[in-house]
């Protein structure tokens, strides 16, 4: 039978329970209603109008004097109340139900509204019309007597109306008992019923009950139910496997003393006192939680707890699931073992990557600075090429000294560069331009083709942007014998994604090798005779550049056709911001004081040369600590420091001159061979100015000279002895040569200036290389003029004046040494 059926009779009789006490309620009060005295309630009131109507009635008669009047006056408010009642009571509402009440009422409400005109009026007033009121009352008296009469005959129809409702009520009632009766034998059979069924049931949960602790027994996880006095209720198999206690042993035991260690047991026992006394459970219902056991022989080991409540009634017990994870564990503590030595290797290689930039970086900078150094003393032309490939070879090198650097940082995800806004077509251009010397060396064609819809100013980050154009524009020269190498850099319509095109006409790449050049260290001529050399990591540092920006590369090629490099970049088109005027220090216009510490005696004297070559006074230091001697001993302009030295470090140096105030006004300025950007990122968190990588060209000096050094120590004079210096470097002949052809330089530069309206970028760079040769020859007034020139404003004319009164001024220095 379904269940529905008993739950509908069970519905039913419940809803004729409910109805048979709710007739049971009406029929007590319908009685209630017969058993009070309302209707004699009624009947009074209508008699004590008519009692009122006398006593008015009477005091008017009597009323003779003011003296009577406030009687007369309250005896008819008494009178009008009652009226009133008739009028809003809900006991009258029968009354005015009727149309003949309802007419009654009004007639009588109109003669004591008439009345009560008079009564209201002045105490003569109502003494002279108090026959009027005699005669209204004689005509009321009629309508008070059949009023009276009226409820006799509406309360003889109400209790007949009421007796009827009883009795329709007790048989409605009777009939409902009657269906209850019949509705609870119904469901008595149906309970019958399913009593019977309960008892199969019943029997069967007992077969269900044995499947399971069958199944509890072969269960691979240990599994004790304890009751809520802590004693061990069941054991299954599993348990005595786990723990190496037999059902009979565990069974009644307690389980604290059993199986959890000595060092839990207090922390057991606390919480199972808080959850039978709060219900507050920490480890029951909390799923899977790793904790610790102990075993018959005292061992401890780990184990995966779930523990789960069942109550039935007042009886409570804990369920408690335990899995042995003593295999797991060990896994795992392999597992880390591997990590951490994984990880390991990799700071190792790191670490290895940093002090070979470091070590690799400083003979990088006496090579190269030695070169510079050679290329000034006059050397013959054989000597020249020597020096060239000397210094093609270094630069080679460093160049794939910062490659693998460069990778190390991308695979470390740092990223310094923050977003800016910057001249896309103007950085492309700068960049082709920079490569076209290198692309007619080779015979090759290099083309720029811009369409940025005018909108060539973006936000993005311009080195990484130049890194990787650099990168594909270089591949595509270096893989390119004869032929061209375009450049196309376009905005997609509609878009902020800005689209740039390497394509060159080179041996082209094979289909199976297009996946492979963007992996690490993969050179597709790995043969003895390679045709080009590098490391292989150009562009996988360009992809993983790439990627950083969020954008995408792809290569499409063909064998002896070439090959087309397509990058797409998220570049929104940016305001440029307003040109601003240089601020800060103003530039040095003669010779600086300039402090340098290096512990390599070599580059050290070879900075030292290089600088004083430029005309500045240089204090060379050994050490860190030397240096912060020297600057408690004299004033200097700037301050260039190595990191890496000996007992005192570049750090350390730079702190002990800050707190002891011995530099204030100086900038300090880190020149390290460490090139990763963590090493970066601490030297300027130490305190320091910038930093400059080592090898740094006399270019890089001169410009970071010319930023920091202003505002110290002024110029110092020079003397007529650095031109004697220098003949004495280069001899005679070789120097009056140079000095000849310095001259015709500047007065070449000079015809050039007069007749120009605006500076254009070649004189702009003109004017510095020779305010370099005018340092070395020891002319500062000289050097300061085409110093203004190079920085003087876009939209200025050149400022001749100076120059021209700091040329006049050289003409005559140099005037004796070019007679000879």
């Amino acid at each position: 039978m379904p269940r529905w059926v008993l739950a509908l009779v069970l519905a039913l009789a419940a809803a004729l329970a409910a109805q048979s006490v709710r007739l049971g309620h009406q029929v007590l009060q319908e009685l209630e209603g017969l058993s009070t005295a309302a209707t004699d309630n009624m009947q009074w009131n209508l008699s004590q109008a008519e009692v009122e109507h006398l006593k008015l009635e009477s005091a008017v008669l009597t009323a003779r004097s003011p003296a009577d009047l406030p009687l007369l006056r309250r005896q008819f408010d008494i009178y009008y109340s009652r009226i009133a009642t008739f009028r809003e009571s809900p006991l009258f509402a029968g009354l005015r139900q009727s149309p003949a009440g309802t007419g009654l009422l009004q007639k009588m409400q109109d003669r004591l509204d008439r009345m009560a005109a008079v009564i209201d009026s002045s105490d003569q007033q109502l003494l002279d019309r108090l026959s009027d009121l005699a005669e209204e009352l004689q005509q009321n008296s009629g309508d008070v007597r059949e009023l009276a009469l009226f409820g006799v005959v509406l309360q003889v129809e109400d209790s007949k109306d009421k007796r009827l409702q009883l009795f329709t009520i007790l048989a409605r009632l009777g009939w409902v008992v009657l269906a209850l009766v019949l509705a609870l034998a119904l469901a008595a059979l149906l309970l019958g019923r399913l009593y019977r069924k309960g008892r199969r049931l019943a029997k069967e949960r007992a077969r269900a009950a044995a499947r399971m602790e069958a199944m509890i027994a072969s269960s691979l996880d240990a599994i004790l139910v304890v009751g809520a006095d802590g004693r061990i209720q069941a054991f299954n198999g599993a348990a005595e496997t786990v723990f190496g206690y037999s059902r009979e042993e565990a069974v009644g035991q307690s389980m604290v003393n059993l199986i959890v260690p000595d060092h839990l047991q207090e922390a057991h026992k606390a919480g199972m006192r808080r959850f039978l006394q709060t219900g507050e459970a920490r480890v029951a219902g909390k799923g899977r939680l790793q904790l610790e056991a102990r075993r018959k022989s005292g061992e401890l080991f780990p184990v995966e707890l779930s523990v789960s409540v069942s109550q039935s009634g007042t009886d409570m017990v804990f369920v408690s699931f335990l899995r042995d994870i003593s295999d797991r564990i060990a896994a795992e503590e392999e597992l880390r073992r591997a990590r951490d030595d994984a990880l390991a290797g990799e700071r190792a290689k790191h670490n290895l990557l940093t002090v070979m930039s470091h070590e690799m970086r400083t003979p990088l900078t006496g090579v190269l600075g030695a070169i510079d150094l050679i290329e000034g003393t006059g050397p013959t032309p054989e000597q020249r090429r020597y020096l060239q490939a000397m210094r093609v070879s270094g630069e080679l090198l460093l160049h794939h000294v910062n490659d693998v650097l460069e990778l190390s940082r991308l695979e470390s995800g740092a990223d310094t560069e923050k977003l800016r806004i910057f001249d896309l077509e103007e950085l492309v251009s700068g960049l082709v331009e920079s490569q076209q010397a290198s692309a007619k060396g080779r015979g090759i064609d290099l083309s720029l083709h811009c369409s940025l819809g005018g909108k060539s100013v973006v936000a993005g980050r311009p080195r990484a942007v130049q890194q990787v154009l650099l990168n594909l524009i270089g591949n595509a020269l270096k893989f390119t014998g004869e032929g061209a190498v375009s450049v196309d850099v376009m905005r997609l319509q509609g878009s902020e994604t800005v689209e740039l095109h390497v394509a060159d006409t080179g041996k082209g790449i094979a289909p199976e090798d297009l996946e492979r050049i963007f992996e690490d260290f993969i050179t597709l001529d790995a043969s003895y005779g390679r045709g080009s050399e590098g490391t292989g990591l150009g562009l996988s540092i360009t992809k993983r550049l790439v990627h950083a920006m969020g954008g995408s590369i792809s290569c499409e090629s063909e064998v002896g056709e070439g090959s087309l490099f397509t990058i797409s970049l998220p570049l929104p088109p940016a305001k440029a911001p307003p040109r601003r005027q240089e601020q800060g220090r103003p530039r040095p216009n003669g010779a600086c004081r300039l402090l340098i510490a290096e512990d390599n005696d070599i580059n050290r004297e070879l900075l030292a040369t290089m600088l004083r070559q430029e005309g500045h006074h240089v204090t060379a230091a050994p050490g860190g600590a030397e240096a912060v001697q020297a600057a408690a001993e004299e004033r200097f302009d700037l301050i260039l420091m190595d990191i890496s030295m000996p007992h005192v470090d570049g750090i350390e140096a730079l702190s002990r001159i800050r707190s002891q105030n011995l530099a204030e006004g100086t900038d300090i300025v880190a020149l390290t061979a460490h090139a990763a950007a963590e090493d970066h990122a601490r030297i300027l968190e130490a305190g320091f100015a910038e930093v400059l990588t080592k090898p740094a060209n006399k270019a890089e000096l001169a410009d970071v000279i010319a930023r920091r050094a202003g505002g110290g120590v002024k110029a110092l004079p020079r003397t007529e002895s650095d031109i004697h210096q220098f003949f004495e470097a280069l001899g005679k002949e070789q120097a009056r040569s140079f000095l000849i052809a310095f001259c015709d330089e500047v007065k070449a530069l000079q015809d050039q200036l007069l007749g120009a309206g605006m500076l254009e970028d070649g004189q702009r760079k003109e004017a510095h290389r020779l305010a370099g040769s005018a340092a070395v020859l020891g002319l500062p007034d000289l050097r300061a003029a085409m110093l203004a020139i190079e920085t003087a404003p876009e939209d200025e004319p050149p400022p001749l004046a100076p120059f021209q009164q700091a040329w006049a001024g050289a003409e005559a220095a140099l005037a004796p040494h070019l007679r000879g």
